[in-house]
This record gives structure tokens, sequence and C-alpha cells, in this order.
């Protein structure tokens, strides 16, 4: 197994997770135009969505790196400590920052083991909006302020670097570490290079601790006075043998309900499996039963697949929480 690809739906109800700033008195959603159909499609933004995670990498009981402004080029940013072998947050996340390695300044830089595109809408956005006015109890200089809600079926995807997680590049993303077990390899140039290595207990654990945090996953703008509810309501889950992400955009819903219950396009995903069925070592599909109308479709549709396995989501949970996450 290279890597971990997971898509979820989650049904929200009138939310704004993600706004784009105001114009004029009104708070506008996150959107993005398809250029087929000409429509605007709610969106969470993957900076939003990362966010969220380490506040609920914090809930789960890890410590997340210091967020500290610097000084680099005359400008003032904000990095983290750059120390992903104590901070989960900065190994899963990454981090660009300039530090002094022997007493030269360097920058060390760690691409993001997790990857995700954020949250985009399966619907397009139908123009709702809440009307609301700030009072003033001195006078008639009320506030008046509109705000763009959704209800809508979000999607989400992310893409986990498994054989990169707890594995860190020696001059290029830390400096020289001591306590670590440490391996010699040649990257891409022939140029050989030092990884030091998590021991795998505790490179299991924050893989384990990402995948809840995905299931549990809650947070958004303006949840004071649009709560919704935001943890997927399915949550697929790809064990790769390469680091290609292969579902992407095949886990739908269709259109209508069927007795209050959404309908999973299955035939979409069957063919999207089939056709990549080489570089899937294990999927799980795991959902609510109760909220979908054709469940028994889409364990129809895989039945007798040995590689793929279609679950409730607490036995998701409970696959995610074994020792070995392919068993």
């Amino acid at each position: 197994m290279k890597a971990i690809e997971v898509v979820t739906l989650t049904k929200i109800e009138g939310a704004n997770l993600n706004s784009n700033g105001t114009e004029g008195v009104i708070s506008v959603l996150k959107k993005v135009r398809d250029p087929v159909d000409g429509r605007e499609y709610v969106r969470v933004s993957g900076q939003s969505v990362k966010y969220h995670l380490r506040q609920l990498l914090k809930e789960l009981g890890w410590e997340l790196s210091q967020v500290v402004p610097k000084s680099e080029g005359g400008q003032k940013v904000i990095v983290s400590l750059g120390e992903p072998h104590k901070y989960i947050d900065d190994d899963l996340f990454g981090y660009m920052i300039a530090k002094k390695v022997d007493g030269k300044n360097a920058t060390l830089r760690r691409t993001a083991v997790v990857r995700t595109n954020g949250m985009i809408s399966l619907f397009p956005y139908t123009e709702d909006r809440d009307f609301g006015v700030r009072y003033d109890p001195s006078g008639d200089n009320h506030n008046i302020y509109e705000t763009e809600i959704t209800t809508n079926v979000m999607r989400g995807n992310f893409f986990i670097e498994v054989d990169r997680l707890g594995v860190f590049k020696e001059g290029l993303e830390v400096p020289k570490l001591e306590g670590l077990k440490a391996r010699k390899e040649k990257d891409a140039t022939g140029k050989e290079v030092t990884l030091y290595v998590l021991p795998e207990e505790e490179r299991e654990k924050r893989l384990k601790a990402i995948l809840e945090a995905i299931m549990t996953y809650h947070g958004g703008a303006k949840l004071s006075n649009f709560f919704t509810k935001i943890y997927p309501e399915v949550m697929l889950v790809a064990l790769l043998r390469r680091k290609i992400p292969v579902i992407g955009d095949a886990l739908r819903v269709k259109e209508g309900y069927v007795d209050g219950k959404l309908v999973l396009d299955v035939e979409r995903l069957k063919e999207t499996v089939e056709t990549f069925s080489d570089n899937i070592e294990k999927l799980y599909i795991g959902l609510f039963e109760s909220r979908f109308a054709n469940v028994d479709e889409l364990k129809k549709a895989f039945e007798g697949t040995k590689n793929v396995e279609v679950v409730s989501m607490r036995e998701l949970k409970g696959r995610i929480n074994n020792p070995q996450l392919g068993e």
C-alpha cells in the first residue's frame, strides 16, 4: 500500500461553510462555475478543511505545531515550527520555513502528505439567502445584511501518501536529527539521501488519527447562526498500490429522494472501481445505511468482489481502529 484515497459525501442544510468575502451587504459563499453547464457550485477551500482537521486532531489529544510570525525577505510571514518528527500537523500538512542548518541559512520544505481540494457541492447553487438585521436599540440606524446559504450534498476528496507519512528527508525537510531510525536511499537523480523514519507504531497512530478526523469532520464559517451536520454520511477508503487516485468524483448521489433518502449512483462507482481494480488493494465503502435508499443495490454490485467491502459506518470505524487497516 503506497497511498490511501478517501472520498466522502455529506448533506448540509442552510449553511455558509466558507465565505468568499462580502459584496455590499451580502456575505457570499465561495463558489466555482462549471464551464460545461455554466452553473455555480458551492465549495469549501482545501485551506479551510485542513484548518478544521487540525482543530479536530487537537481535540483528539494531539499536540500541534506552534504557529509563529517570522520575518523573511523583509516581510512578515506566519509559519509553523517545521518539526514533523514532533508534531503530527507538520508531518501531515507540510510547511516551508527558513532555518539555520549547520550554521547556514536554508529553506526546509515538506510537501503535504495529506492532499485535498476541500469540498464541492454535487448540485448547483440555487440563490438562497438569509436576511438579517442588527438592531440599534438607541434609534433607527439598523444594520441590514444578507448571507448566502445552501442546502446541498458536499463531496470531499483526500489523498494520503502513506509511504511518506512519518518519513523525513535530511537537508530538504528536516535538519540532522538524533535518536530517530535512519536509512539511506537514492532519489530520482541518483543522489544518496538520508531518511529519518518514525517508529511503525507512531506512523500507524498518525494515520488512524487523520482518518478519524475525516470521519468526524466538523467546522466551518458562521456555524453560530447556520449550524449544520458536516460529518460524512458515506465514506470511501481505497488502499492503493500506486500513488494514483482513482475514485475522484465517481462517488455521487442522483437527483431526487426515494422515501426521503438519498440515492447513490452505483453504476458510476462500479464502473470506476472495475476500471482501476489493478491499483486497488482494498476498498471500503462505509455508510449510514438508513440514509440511503439503494444500499441493497450497492451491496449486490460488489458481491463477490474480493477487494471491496460495503460496511456500515460503525464497522468502518472499527476497521480504522484495527491494528492493521487492511485486515
